[in-house]
């Protein structure tokens, strides 16, 4: 019994010496959003309202700019999916599976950027912010495994393609604890960063996306946000069909304000020898 790697599906996938188990697992790929910086002395994020990443149709705009079904079918051979939300579809209860994310839409992309004022004025291929300000976003991704460079550079490529002048933050990947390091502390050179994360047995957002959550790498917030996470930790949530709606309502609001893109869902794989019987997953 072995765990194998989903990027190298191709060249195991005619094995005839064990079968491959697979499961959806309890984790999410995102791309994030830098929006301020973490306010040590009080405990709790600060967000930069003048960072052109806190611009929300800016963000949208990047989510509609990618094309994360063709990630999941031309990179992992189909073992992932898009997300359409930021809870997990492990959580049956709470994970609302009639919730549109955000799918490839180029064009819807380009509107929302003229829309908010973000236009190419010097005619370089690239949008000015609507200050009329020229700028470039520093893009981190990890290095590791066979697809971690052709995958950040489909990113920026697509990103590009509709306007935005996108680049890998010193040229190149990071490796992982160079990357969470920068991530953790802040570093100005980051606007955008591809990470992922597991989730544990309980869907509660609020360690990894609260205020006062050391783990919001985006360092965003807003008061709408604080209500949403409070009424999913309130006492009206031990009703579970409030609980359900709140879970629901703050699904909604992280699609439409979109601090991060969540990705791809994806299936965990294990080779479980011929030899062996009574094999679960579970």
């Amino acid at each position: 019994i072995a765990s194998l790697p989903a990027d190298q599906y191709e060249t195991y996938s005619d094995a005839t010496n064990f079968t491959p188990v697979g499961f959806l697992e309890n984790a999410i790929t995102y791309i994030g959003f830098k929006q301020g910086t973490w306010d040590e002395e009080n405990g709790e994020v600060l967000p930069d309202p003048e960072r052109v990443t806190s611009n929300k149709a800016l963000r949208q705009a990047m989510a509609y700019a990618i094309d994360n079904n063709a990630i999941a079918t031309q990179f992992y051979y189909g073992l992932r999916q898009n997300a359409n939300s930021h809870i997990t579809p492990n959580f049956t209860e709470y994970h609302n599976t009639e919730q549109e994310g955000y799918t490839f839409d180029p064009e819807r992309s380009q509107q929302l950027l003229a829309d908010a004022g973000f236009v190419d004025t010097d005619g370089d291929g690239f949008v000015e912010d609507p200050n009329g300000e020229p700028f470039t976003l520093g893009f981190a991704s990890m290095s590791g495994g066979e697809t971690a460079e052709p995958i950040a550079q489909y990113y920026i490529q697509s990103w590009q393609q509709v306007g935005i002048n996108v680049e890998l933050v010193d040229g190149q990947l990071m490796e992982f604890n160079s990357f969470y390091e920068r991530l953790e502390s802040d570093d100005p050179a980051i606007d955008v960063f591809q990470a992922a994360f597991g989730v544990g047995g309980d869907p509660n957002p609020s360690g990894l996306y609260g205020r006062s959550a050391s783990f919001n790498y985006t360092r965003w917030a807003t008061e709408e946000h604080d209500e949403l996470l409070a009424a999913i930790e309130s006492e009206e949530s031990f009703d579970e069909e409030f609980r359900q709606q709140a879970f629901y309502d703050w699904q909604t609001y992280m699609i439409e304000e979109v601090p991060t893109i969540p990705t791809l869902f994806r299936y965990t794989l294990t080779a479980v020898n011929n030899r062996v019987s009574q094999w679960d997953t579970e």
